[in-house]
């Protein structure tokens, strides 16, 4: 006869045949969390380590995300001021074409009156574009407070100093152009020319050469302020592509890391759902004996 120590109670066989039950449906429930959620990462204790990582993932997209919206307002910057650059570049052109005629001897004085007139409204038009402002700001003034760089006598009133945006960790790039490096610092500066140039073309014609000479230096420099501008817009362009594709790479990473394999899980599910009816058959038949079967 078997000795009573290898025994199995009935209760200890039906505890341990719930207990690998609920083990079973513990597991079943994780899964199909994870399956509705479509998150394997959901809290800490899921997995440390991936914690750690989508921790400082999140942390390098929030970096990402500043880092874009500097580039969005350097770019914002840069192409309004080249807007007006290219404009003034432009109208310098047309004023010199204007010299130009009135430096012919035909030129009566009607002529050279009315195209006088056309130099002093290409001043007007180049003086709004001095005060061209972008989201309530001068561009051309500076750091100054006020919304323009230049009042109605043309006299600079901005604060001259480079204002800069962050476009890359560690890298910073010059946004501004400040108003008396594109058109001369005050009482030697374009709007001071034109006026000459105006009166000249007006009431002394021999005057004209060496002022146009001296308008051609002016527009050389504004030229030159121009490439400065186009040439940071590029690099403040590029960046931004390098940036928007960062910003794919680092959201494709945290998906790996939190996001949830569907292919597999749901595999994984069908898997734990097999296992749980088995465990589910397997218990009622550990049981099911009555009294009599068990003294058997």
């Amino acid at each position: 006869m078997p000795s009573s120590e290898f025994r199995i109670a009935h209760t200890s066989l039906a505890r341990r045949s719930l207990n690998n039950l609920q083990d079973n449906l513990t597991r079943l429930a994780r899964v199909q969390d994870e399956v509705s959620s479509m998150k394997k990462l959901r809290k800490p204790s899921d997995s440390p380590v991936d914690t750690v990582s989508a921790m400082r993932l999140r942390s390098d997209m929030g970096r990402n995300e500043q880092i874009s919206r500097n580039l969005d307002d350097a770019m914002g910057w840069l192409g309004v001021a080249d807007n007006a650059i290219t404009s003034t570049v432009e109208q310098l052109a047309r004023v010199r074409d204007l010299a130009i005629q009135a430096r012919n001897a035909s030129s009566d004085s009607v002529a050279r009156g009315a195209l006088a007139s056309e130099v002093e409204k290409i001043r007007e038009s180049i003086l709004g574009l001095a005060n061209t402002q972008f989201n309530g700001r001068a561009v051309f003034g500076g750091t100054a407070s006020t919304t323009a760089a230049y009042d109605s006598s043309a006299t600079y009133v901005g604060f001259s100093s480079v204002i800069e945006r962050t476009i890359a960790p560690g890298v910073r790039v010059q946004v501004n152009v400040n108003g008396d490096d594109l058109f001369g610092t005050p009482g030697d500066d374009l709007f001071g020319e034109l006026t000459l140039l105006a009166n000249a073309i007006r009431t002394n014609p021999a005057d004209l050469d060496t002022l146009v000479t001296d308008l051609d230096t002016r527009t050389t420099t504004v030229q030159t302020r121009l490439g400065e501008v186009g040439a940071r817009f590029n690099r403040v362009e590029t960046m931004k592509d390098r940036n928007s594709a960062d910003a794919l790479t680092m959201k494709q990473n945290l998906s790996n890391v939190e996001d949830t394999d569907m292919a597999q899980v749901l595999m994984e599910l069908r898997m734990q759902e097999v296992a749980y009816q088995a465990a589910l058959q397997a218990t009622a038949r550990a049981i099911q004996p009555s009294l009599i079967d068990f003294l058997r």
